[in-house]
């Protein structure tokens, strides 16, 4: 570490086929295990969108980063999407079926999908939250517990 410019290998495959996923092609030479211009090139385009230091180099950094957006475009967001802010009993909607429709997907099954926040959803929620010493157990959802049951989502 860091892997950079020269080095050669089946991690270097890796790290290329990773940034292929990502978005970042290797149209010339494609992930051949080669860490060359293309490559620094690819790497430097993905720190410069991510917000990581420019250096063409592979450290701990930008690969965490790499594993981080990959994992985000392979997850089911598409298929659970969560909603911002708070909700809470007596709340109803669209927002709160997706919030019912999550928890199902993640095993703290709801009962009804119904899009009311009821007894049964806030229990579900509850369930959820004592699972994690960084949540209360209050039946609500908010910021913290969306970050949670996504992390599930995405761990399936």
């Amino acid at each position: 570490m860091p892997i950079r410019r020269g080095n050669t290998g089946p991690f270097v495959r890796e790290i290329q086929q990773d940034l292929i996923k990502a978005g970042f092609p290797l149209p010339r030479y494609g992930a051949d295990g080669s860490f060359g211009a293309e490559t620094e090139n690819a790497v430097m385009r993905f720190q410069k969108r991510y917000g990581l230091g420019v250096d063409g180099l592979v450290g701990p950094a930008t690969l965490s980063k790499l594993e981080e957006v990959i994992k985000q475009n392979n997850s089911t967001d598409e298929e659970f999407p969560l909603p911002d802010g708070v909700w809470g009993r007596g709340d109803k909607g669209e927002e709160v079926r997706m919030i019912q429709r999550a928890l199902k997907h993640i095993n703290f099954d709801p009962k009804m999908i119904d899009g009311s926040y009821g007894p049964l959803t806030e229990d579900a929620v509850r369930r959820f939250q004592s699972m994690y010493a960084a949540l209360a157990d209050d039946g609500i959802y908010g910021p913290q517990t969306k970050k949670y049951i996504q992390m599930e989502i995405n761990d399936m």
